[in-house]
């Protein structure tokens, strides 16, 4: 059976787009990561690209578990070595292949939330930090959600007394973070970024390998998410993303659904029972969304 034939004219014009930049809006229960993955089948089918050569992202374990299975359905083909998976499981991968150019040791540990929640209460613990002003809660999330808009305590803009002990903790937490050997889920993205930004023939090398990158959801994408995929798709490259603007589940983690409608450069209207799909081939450079 053909991978095409169990698919609508739409999802099936999705699947065989020309290689450039596109995004497809469509709403939820209407089959967005079952086309992604007859896309991936599709490319590996027609000989576009190899296994090796693409990169998607999915937002959930499960998803990932989901797109992986469903591909070895459709192809003999071994999705083990493929680069499929979360923002995070990516990273991880990514700065375990380089973990010394990123200065952390090979074997560095990942905290889960309760993890940096805990040793965000050590750090005030030991720094006799008031935890009633400034409650470790809420420290985590400060440091979350500057590492979300890619800002390492030098780039917070600080305009008062409250904001300046805050970016001082986020310091002293770095540190210790350091040398621990341990990474919180946002230090997982933002050292990759940081990685790609500051070494040319890391970026290169990894803009030649993916020549395909897909992406799941694509409306729950945070600002510092879009930036590292942006490296990533900046050489000659294609990036297809799907995903349903009515439907952002992740906005308080920083997701902007402007982010998206940047990529393509316009706005796409979509319905819950309608796709519709705008390539990226006029949309010639990159601007990071407003904050």
């Amino acid at each position: 059976m053909s991978l095409l034939s169990s698919l609508n004219p739409e999802q099936a014009q999705a699947v065989t787009l020309p290689n450039e930049h596109a995004l497809i809006l469509a709403g939820a229960g209407s089959g967005k990561t079952r086309v992604l993955t007859t896309r991936i089948a599709w490319l590996l089918e027609t000989g576009q690209v190899s296994p090796g050569g693409i990169l998607a992202v999915t937002f959930t374990n499960k998803a990932a578990k989901e797109m992986m299975a469903r591909l070895s359905a459709q192809l003999p083909v071994n999705v083990r070595g493929m680069w499929i998976g979360t923002f995070h499981g990516l990273c991880n991968r990514f700065l375990r292949a380089h973990a010394q150019l990123v200065g952390l040791p090979q074997t560095f540990q990942i905290l889960d939330s309760q993890d940096q929640l805990s040793a965000m209460k050590r750090l005030c613990k030991q720094y006799k930090i008031d935890a009633e002003r400034f409650p470790p809660k809420e420290l985590v999330w400060f440091v979350a959600g500057a590492k979300e808009d890619g800002l390492r305590p030098g780039d917070i803009e600080v305009r008062d007394p409250d904001t300046r002990k805050k970016v001082e903790i986020y310091e002293l937490y770095e540190a210790q973070c350091q040398r621990e050997g341990v990474v919180d889920f946002g230090e997982l993205i933002l050292r990759s970024y940081e990685l790609l930004r500051d070494n040319a023939a890391v970026r290169a090398h990894y803009q030649r390998r993916f020549r395909h990158l897909l992406v799941d959801e694509f409306q729950d994408t945070n600002r510092l998410q879009y930036e590292w995929l942006k490296l990533l798709a900046g050489g000659d490259n294609a990036m297809l993303a799907v995903g349903d603007d009515d439907q952002s589940i992740y906005a308080f983690r920083g997701a902007r659904v402007a982010t998206w409608l940047i990529l393509c450069g316009s706005l796409v209207s979509s319905t819950k029972s309608s796709w519709s799909t705008t390539t990226a081939a006029a949309a010639t450079s990159w601007i990071p969304p407003t904050r």
